[in-house]
């Protein structure tokens, strides 16, 4: 393909997959063959919505060098080695959808999808686990196109590969594997508990061992926590109502009882500036459980860290000192509070949690939940700081 063609397809492609809600943000990753020794692929840590032309990196794939100071995605090398092994293909994308992660937590080595998604082959391999970027994936995911007869394979503990002839086709199996997955789940759910209609409360309760739906209403929860920031001279809390402004100094009677919580937060975590209150079905589920969320999927040990507590809510300190190592606090039987330095931040540590919700009730499901090794987890939480602040640094 003609090389400006090429940088056309994955600009657009990588838009019209935000839209459909299958890459969010930076996360995730699309590439296109130029011919058969290179591609174009997406550069490392950029939006989808503000790339360019000139953004996109051209990498060869036989040695994965590419010119130019802008970084190709870390994840190169995965595509390069699906455009070696199916020449025949020539569109790539690389996504952390939900459902396709939900599997990719579990224990399963595959999972049957039948012949009702034509460009899965029915079955969907999932390759072995191994720390994102690292030649170990590469050769993980080598073995995994190997053995598959579709169009996707599933990368434990990470997301998901689908490859095409081109863009159109490619984001069709996207759009399959995660329809896949979920009728997956939903199906497995109502043989084990003889369930005769899907209900999500109940398939939460069912794989989490809860004989009742637990928690609060979470209206009732976003009523009561709402949202915060940190100002110069306090803290502004909303409810999406009403907007209060409360000083550092002024006293709090008569105030919403989060207020409070808000300020304690605040006053023991310096790098947090801002708070939202979260309560799926899912994560009201985990936090009802009292469970301790630790990493099933890689993003959440980046973004959020190596676990996220429950608490009760009531316990203001210990509250803010869970916050201390991590994005995010379970609230006994309420829900959860995102946190982060600004309001992108929050935003993505929801995202993030309500998919390691999801992947943790499913691995419940399905069996003996696996966390990743806590060594790596806080590798991976640790480097993504780092990379972070730089690139936060240079956007500034």
């Amino acid at each position: 393909m003609d090389i400006n063609a090429a940088k056309k397809a994955v600009l657009a492609a990588g838009v019209k997959l935000v839209e459909a809600g299958l890459i969010a943000r930076t996360w995730g990753n699309v590439s296109c063959r130029v011919d058969e020794d290179s591609f174009i692929i997406t550069p490392s840590g950029r939006s989808y919505r503000s790339l360019t032309p000139a953004d996109l990196v051209q990498v060869k794939i036989s040695d994965l060098s590419y010119e130019g100071e802008i970084k190709p995605s870390s994840e190169k090398r995965i595509h390069a080695e699906l455009y070696q092994l199916h020449p025949e293909m020539n569109f790539v994308i690389h996504t952390h959808q939900d459902n396709a992660s939900v599997i990719a937590a579990t224990g399963l080595k595959a999972i049957e999808v039948g012949g009702k998604y034509p460009t899965l082959g029915g079955w969907v391999i999932c390759a072995d686990y191994a720390l994102p970027g690292t030649k170990a994936l590469q050769k993980n995911v080598r073995a995994a196109l190997k053995n598959s007869k579709g169009q996707a394979v599933i990368m434990k503990h990470h997301g998901a590969l689908c490859y095409g002839v081109d863009a159109d086709e490619t984001f069709r199996v996207a759009s399959e594997l995660e329809e896949a997955c979920a009728d997956f789940v939903i199906n497995y759910y109502l043989t084990q508990s003889k369930a005769t209609n899907y209900n999500l409360a109940d398939l939460v309760a069912f794989a989490l061992g809860q004989n009742n739906k637990a928690g609060v209403a979470s209206d009732q929860g976003l009523k009561t926590y709402a949202e915060s920031r940190r100002t110069d001279h306090g803290l502004i809390w909303n409810d999406g109502e009403k907007e209060l402004e409360i000083a550092a100094d002024q006293s709090l009677a008569g105030l919403p009882e989060a207020v409070q919580l808000y300020r304690t937060i605040y006053d023991k975590n310096k790098q947090i500036n801002q708070i939202s209150f979260k309560a799926t079905p899912e994560i009201l589920g985990v936090a009802s459980a009292g469970l301790t969320l630790k990493p099933l999927l890689d993003d959440c040990a980046q973004i959020i860290g190596v676990q996220v507590r429950a608490v009760d809510h009531h316990n203001y300190d210990e509250i803010a000192h869970a916050l201390a190592k991590s994005a995010a606090v379970f609230l006994s039987n309420r829900g959860a509070l995102c946190c982060g330095e600004t309001s992108d931040d929050v935003m993505a540590v929801g995202m993030i949690l309500q998919k390691s919700c999801q992947a943790l009730i499913g691995a419940s499901l399905f069996g003996k939940v696996w966390p990743i090794n806590p060594v790596e987890s806080r590798l991976m939480h640790f480097v993504y700081r780092k990379k972070y602040s730089k690139q936060a640094e240079r956007n500034r």
